[in-house]
């Protein structure tokens, strides 16, 4: 059985979890560092991936990335 690259991973997770993903999340299910770089390359290939800045309660943290599935065109 062919091992699932890392997009398809992120792919497969977005379509089934409505709620998204961030790049912790992303670290902590598959390993990978780099979403962004996975984000980019579905978009290239058609994808509607939807980003959503999130401004954590504490001033003290960083505003991060939650990103979706959006609708098909």
């Amino acid at each position: 059985m062919k091992k699932q690259s890392k997009k398809s991973q992120v792919l497969a997770y977005l379509k089934r979890n409505k709620r998204g993903i961030t790049g912790i999340e992303a670290l902590q299910k598959f390993g990978l560092y780099r979403l962004s770089d996975a984000i980019f390359r579905l978009r290239n290939e058609g994808y509607n991936i939807v980003t959503d800045m999130v401004q954590p309660d504490d001033p003290d943290e960083a505003p991060y990335a939650r990103y979706y599935l959006g609708a098909e065109k």
